[in-house]
């Protein structure tokens, strides 16, 4: 592209701004003539490559995805034409390496990224393997520093006497921080079995949950696979606005509402790139999804992961934490 001169820049920066304005009121803001502003538009257009486009203001999505395709040999321009069809995804990049695409999406929810990613990508024809991650925050230079709230979790967890006084610390961080009314950690494994993965402690504490709730989501997450063995498998959080309509909690609605919460946040908790466990919070009103809430959740999550592998020779230890 060639450099715009002068004139070229205030007629594109007026549009810009104001893609509607008309020739006339542009000619009066740059001190040419119409016709002068007509010419240079369709030069800016035809020669330069300019595009004015329509644009909405709304609201930013509450979940993003970010999906990794590894396609079929000769699928590469099938498969990204498919995905790039869908309305929840925003952008289909073409690129070289391990994985020949890149996608991004947004979503409603973290629940209907989880059935995109499961029907689309998992299920979708032409891919042969795929990763994916939730965007929980975009940095830019104006946000690139920011204080440690943590920094005192840190410090204790350092401290700490064993595993269950850990997972008590973060017990403590995650309602007096995070506005959490309840909230679950464990470590081990949770849902089905990973065969190939190192042994690791199992060990739970929680607060503001009863010992029923917590042994029947243990025990109905082996056998049905609902929304904990989710994020183990693809190691990501979950936002549920309320776990009493949305389908990933269907087939454990009822002890939903015998417990009395209503939103939900997990977050993987890993080490050494491997997840060792999970942190849940429950609250007790619906909340709408907030970037700063799970940005906040991960941090906790991941300095508790940081802190683990001083405990993975401890015994299995599930008791409940002091009310």
């Amino acid at each position: 592209m060639r450099e715009l001169d002068a004139l070229d820049e205030k007629i594109f920066g007026l549009l810009a701004e104001n893609g509607r304005m008309p020739n006339l009121e542009v000619a009066a803001r740059v001190g040419v003539s119409e016709k002068t502003v007509r010419q240079r538009i369709r030069r800016l257009i035809e020669r330069d490559g300019m595009r004015v486009v329509a644009t909405l203001d709304r609201e930013a999505p509450r979940s993003r995805l970010i999906v990794l395709a590894r396609v079929e040999p000769g699928q590469r321009f099938v498969v990204a034409d498919r995905l790039a069809s869908l309305p929840q995804v925003d952008e289909v990049h073409l690129a070289t390496g391990a994985y020949e695409l890149i996608v991004l999406g947004s979503f409603d929810s973290d629940s209907d990224a989880l059935e995109f990613y499961v029907r689309h990508v998992e299920q979708g024809p032409g891919i042969e393997e795929s990763l994916s991650t939730h965007v929980v925050e975009t940095i830019t230079r104006g946000t690139a520093t920011r204080p440690d709230r943590f920094e005192q979790f840190d410090e204790q967890a350092s401290r700490a006497s064993g595993m269950s006084e850990l997972l008590d610390l973060a017990c403590d961080v995650a309602t007096a921080s995070l506005g959490a009314d309840r909230v679950h950690v464990a470590t081990g494994n949770i849902g089905p079995v990973d065969s190939t993965r190192s042994p690791w402690p199992s060990t739970m504490r929680w607060r503001g949950l009863s010992s029923r709730y917590v042994e029947e989501i243990r025990v109905k997450g082996q056998a049905e696979g609902v929304v904990l063995p989710n994020i183990v498998k693809h190691n990501q959080h979950v936002f549920v606005a309320d776990a009493r309509t949305d389908p990933l909690f269907r087939s454990v609605t009822d002890l939903v509402q015998s417990e009395g919460f209503h939103s939900w946040l997990g977050m993987p908790v890993c080490s050494g790139g491997d997840r060792r466990g999970t942190l849940c919070l429950y609250w007790d009103t619906v909340i709408t999804y907030r970037e700063d809430l799970v940005r906040q959740a991960q941090e906790l999550a991941d300095i508790l992961g940081k802190h683990l592998p001083r405990y993975a020779s401890e015994s299995s230890d599930a008791s409940p934490a002091p009310a």
